[in-house]
């Protein structure tokens, strides 16, 4: 199964394991961002993403202020 994670800057760091997501994430970080991440620090992020995507959905309920704007 592919593991994807999603660069603020826009870039998708993909890779069929987690050694290798760990491999695209560290190498996106130092030649788009000048970052040198170790495998925990691009494994932390990684799994980071993972949780957030799962946590958080993707559309937010209506509040009143938006009943208001239509």
């Amino acid at each position: 199964m592919d593991r994807t994670l999603q660069c603020d800057c826009g870039f998708t760091a993909r890779a069929e394991d987690e050694d290798a997501l760990v491999a695209e994430i560290q190498r996106h970080a130092y030649e788009a961002h000048g970052m040198t991440l170790s495998h925990g620090d691009a494994l932390m992020l990684a799994f980071r993403a993972e949780l957030e995507a799962i946590a958080l959905p993707t559309t937010r309920p209506a509040t009143p202020e938006d009943m208001e704007e239509r």
